[in-house]
């Protein structure tokens, strides 16, 4: 590989192509957060939704403003199609928010009482909410649905020969 240094006329180098390909590495971590996180809520609001019912979810809930079940149901589905989509990546950013709303009314109304630790405390919603900042703040990354339906990242370019150097414009 030549730098810039070695070819005379040729652009310097940019900080990226000084440090390797971060963006890659970047997007695989982004996707290990989004599918250990998307899993996590899929499998909750799954059995929130399919296994205990939202209507006995409802009776636990104790909540201002709406009637119960209407909270059950934007708690379960939320979760369940909330983890679904950060998992895959489609609309990401947008999903993490209620997510987060999600937990911090779980932290509000049953694990506080109980304090930080484990088991009944909020250190594993605290932990969630941390891994929803990150997808919100950082995005999905290249390796999601979002990255390949707005031609972004890994398949902004198309197929690329694997026999020919990737060239960088």
């Amino acid at each position: 590989m030549t730098s810039s240094l070695s070819t005379p006329g040729a652009a310097p180098l940019g900080p990226a192509a000084r440090q390797g390909n971060t963006a890659f590495a970047t997007s695989v971590a982004l996707l290990l957060v989004r599918l250990a996180l998307g899993w996590t809520f899929i499998y909750h609001g799954y059995q929130l939704v399919f296994v205990f019912g939202a209507e006995k979810f409802a009776e636990n809930l104790h909540l201002p403003v709406l009637p119960e079940i209407v909270w059950a149901y934007m708690a379960v589905w939320g979760q369940l199609l909330g983890g679904i989509g950060v998992c895959v990546g489609a609309l990401a950013r947008l999903w993490a928010l209620p997510l987060i709303v999600n937990m911090l009314v779980a932290i509000a109304t049953v694990h506080e009482p109980y304090g930080f630790a484990l088991p009944k405390g909020y250190e594993y919603n605290v932990n969630l909410i941390a891994e929803c900042l990150v997808v919100l703040i950082a995005g999905p990354g290249l390796i999601s649905v979002d990255a390949f339906l707005f031609r972004r990242g890994l398949w902004a370019r198309g197929a690329q020969p694997l026999d020919q150097p990737i060239r960088r414009t």
